[in-house]
């Protein structure tokens, strides 16, 4: 079967009773920690209400979140005696084109605005996890649905509550996915295109999305090339549509790192966050540290992109690993990033396993290392953030080897029908 055309099987899947059951008790921890903690979730929601509130006021947005970001960074810096308790203030960080929609919802009564948005931000969020455990074969569709109901809990494998933070990349990213599902399907990938520029307008790092027709399907790349240059545009256009508010926009990114150090967990985020830990200018090193890894990145996957597109192997291969590799162009990845690749990550470290196996005394410390990072985690955003980027890294070059492993066996196996047709033609 062609490796463009083999998706995976459309074969009714029968998810087992021991599943279900387990997954029964995912909904109820998940209402439990609600519970428990819903003084302090949604703390990204809580962001866009008052950017909605500002609006609601004819106020500007940005202005209003920084002159609180500086008046609490004032007083730190005045009294740094005292410990800080809980998270510093956030400003709304998303550029000027998301206003127009965002004036028009803050008309709209709060209580069923929060809950429509809450109930898309469900659907988003179980979109993502559907997707990843579709690239399961049928041998890993058991244990993929287990990591499915992990999957909410554990963005990138590692524990993180960050999805009871309400940010709206997890409805972006079902948004793009699903498009691409749908390119994948039907070789029709319009919505796909459409849906990364809407996604690029509230966060402009997801514009690399445009990148996976082009790695995983023909003659895409001018669609790709049309939907980057449009997604820069309209980047590019805010400054002369909207001169102040843009200004006030680009001060309030640049207080997200100056003030909360906000950097990510990218490779290029880790050696920002770096610097400024050390007072050190973050920037233009850091251009530099993500160009030295996302060109051979870049190279790595046309080469992989390559050999899929001429049958070295299926997409339930390609995708997950295409997904990490895509993330990983991001200069800037959080916890919301890589969660809609979990399932993916999950489904690459189990596939490693099968194929490259290790003694019990090495499974067994390898599943404590995990274990470990994830205490370290649930210890420490900080280090969270510097464990999350190098395992993200670390899996997509082991799914790199299995594609290239895969793609040597396939040739391999193709070897005796093309030496019998090379012999044929001189027959003939």
């Amino acid at each position: 079967m062609s490796g463009v055309s083999a998706t995976a099987t459309a074969r009714p899947w029968k998810i087992p009773k021991a599943v279900l059951v387990f997954w029964l008790a995912c909904v109820l921890g998940a209402f439990a920690d609600v519970m428990l903690t819903h003084d302090s979730a949604a703390w990204d929601l809580k962001v866009y209400a008052v950017a909605l509130q500002s609006l609601k006021a004819n106020h500007d947005p940005y202005t209003d979140a920084t002159n609180i970001q500086k008046q609490h960074h004032a007083e730190r810096m005045a009294h740094p005696e005292i410990p800080e308790s809980g998270s510093p203030p956030y400003s709304y960080v998303y550029s000027p084109i998301t206003l127009p929609l965002l004036r028009v919802l803050a008309q709209v009564p709060s209580v069923p605005l929060a809950l429509l948005y809450w109930l898309i931000y469900i659907a988003g969020t179980l979109t993502t996890i559907a997707i990843g455990v579709s690239f399961a074969s049928t041998a890993e569709r058991t244990p993929m649905l287990y990591a499915a109901g992990f999957a909410p809990f554990f963005p990138g494998l590692l524990a993180n509550g960050t999805v009871l933070s309400g940010n709206i990349a997890y409805i972006l990213y079902a948004a793009v996915l699903a498009g691409a599902v749908v390119g994948w399907k039907k070789d029709a990938w319009r919505y796909f295109y459409v849906a990364v520029l809407l996604a690029t307008c509230v966060k402009a790092p997801l514009l690399s999305l445009a990148l996976i027709p082009a790695l995983s399907a023909r003659k895409q790349w001018w669609p790709t090339v049309a939907t980057l240059a449009a997604g820069v545009a309209l980047f590019a256009c805010q400054p002369l549509v909207w001169p102040t508010l843009f200004k006030h926009y680009l001060e309030a990114v640049e207080l997200q790192f100056s003030f909360n150090q906000d950097f990510g967990c990218s490779p290029a985020g880790l050696v920002s966050q770096l610097l400024a830990h050390h007072s050190i200018p973050y920037s233009p090193a850091s251009y530099f540290v993500y160009c030295g890894y996302a060109i051979p990145l870049f190279a790595a996957l046309i080469y992989l992109s390559r050999l899929y597109l001429r049958g070295g192997f299926m997409l339930r291969q390609w995708a997950p690993v295409l997904l990490l590799g895509i993330i990983l162009l991001n200069p800037r990845i959080m916890e919301y990033d890589v969660a809609p690749i979990t399932v993916p990550l999950a489904l690459v470290a189990w596939r490693m396993a099968r194929v490259t196996p290790l003694p019990r005394v090495w499974t067994g410390i390898l599943a404590g290392a995990l274990v470990l990072m994830n205490a370290a985690s649930l210890y420490s955003w900080e280090w969270r953030k510097t464990l999350d980027g190098p395992l993200v890294m670390a899996l997509f070059l082991a799914g790199c080897w299995m594609l290239l492993r895969e793609a040597r066996q396939a040739d391999v196996a193709a070897a005796p029908t093309r030496l019998h047709a090379a012999a044929n033609s001189a027959h003939a």
